[in-house]
């Protein structure tokens, strides 16, 4: 949602660039969990603290029982992921428990070097069942930044009052996209996506198992004025945060948007995988604001708790705003 502010002019003696910046209402879903990764309930806007770029923000917790969900679903079908085919035999079960009923619905994007076209979305995740559980197999491409920002632009095109979802399901690392790192930054922050990745290459070692480890936040950052919270070292600055997702694109989307990444090594991991992340989309809060000071570009974002120090919070750690350049 975007709301016009006044620009922002440059004099330069000769000519004024003016710089037309938005007032948007950014979204940030948050997930509140206890020391044994219980869903905790009835906070209120008052429990939650949130700063952008180190300065307070006035946030308001928004009802989200009647938000329509869109979800994508963003699948791997090339390189590596041929292997893994045996494991979706029931995923198109468990995707439709985590779409739920009408009016949510999801749409089915499989990708090698490239994506492929969409499916419509759909309440009925059934018409879709062969490409879920028995996928073609593909070239020898993994382009996820590609295949990423094919999703974010359908979402962008769902209704302003949907929550916008992408699940993937990858290896970590990308191979062959064209799409840079900082695109997918930019339209993910843009167009308030969360992003849950599930990962299925046995060799990463920074990638936490989040289905028998706490969630955790590491040290605080301290950039410029702010201190800034980073999950998965992604809340600093975005030299540093890009340089993270060359290497693993798949955990650090999603933490840069909210979202979850989890590892699976078999049928039943990811079937539970799928049903935990189902779980969280349905129960976390949803927490906006209207920046105070909306300057273009990346805004690390900080959220934290008042009053409950033996919960952890999940949430998005950063958006970004976009600016338009015209000269006069």
């Amino acid at each position: 949602m975007l709301v016009s502010a006044a620009p922002l002019v440059a004099q330069n003696g000769t000519s004024d660039t003016v710089l037309h910046t938005t007032s948007r209402l950014v979204i940030v879903p948050a997930l509140v969990q206890n020391s044994t990764q219980e869903i905790f309930y009835s906070l209120h806007a008052n429990d939650f603290l949130l700063w952008d770029k180190g300065i307070p923000q006035k946030v308001t917790l928004d009802e989200t029982s009647n938000q329509p969900l869109s979800l994508v679903v963003l699948m791997q079908t090339g390189g590596a992921a041929v292997r893994e085919f045996d494991k979706y035999i029931s995923l198109e079960t468990m995707l439709a428990a985590m779409l739920g009923n009408a009016p949510n619905q999801v749409a089915i994007v499989n990708f090698d070097s490239k994506p492929e076209a969409a499916s419509p979305f759909t309440s009925d995740i059934a018409q879709w069942t062969d490409a879920i559980n028995h996928p073609d197999p593909g070239d020898s491409g993994a382009a996820i930044n590609d295949a990423l920002k094919f999703a974010l632009n359908l979402l962008a095109q769902q209704p302003a009052n949907h929550r916008r979802v992408i699940l993937l399901i990858s290896q970590p690392q990308d191979a062959g996209s064209k799409t840079t790192a900082k695109e997918i930054t930019r339209i993910t922050g843009e167009t308030n996506t969360t992003i849950y990745s599930l990962t299925f290459t046995p060799q990463m070692t920074r990638l936490k198992d989040a289905l028998k480890e706490p969630a955790h936040s590491n040290a605080p950052l301290n950039v410029g004025n702010g201190s800034y919270v980073a999950y998965f070292n992604l809340a600093e600055p975005l030299n540093m945060l890009l340089d993270a997702m060359r290497k693993d694109v798949s955990t650090e989307v999603a933490a840069l948007s909210g979202g979850e990444a989890i590892r699976f090594g078999s049928r039943n991991e990811l079937d539970a995988s799928v049903a935990r992340i189902g779980n969280h989309i349905r129960n976390r809060y949803t927490l906006s604001f209207r920046p105070s000071a909306p300057d273009p570009g990346f805004h690390p974002i900080r959220v934290s708790l008042i009053g409950y120090p033996s919960l952890t919070v999940t949430a998005r750690n950063s958006y970004w705003l976009s600016v338009q350049d015209e000269q006069k």
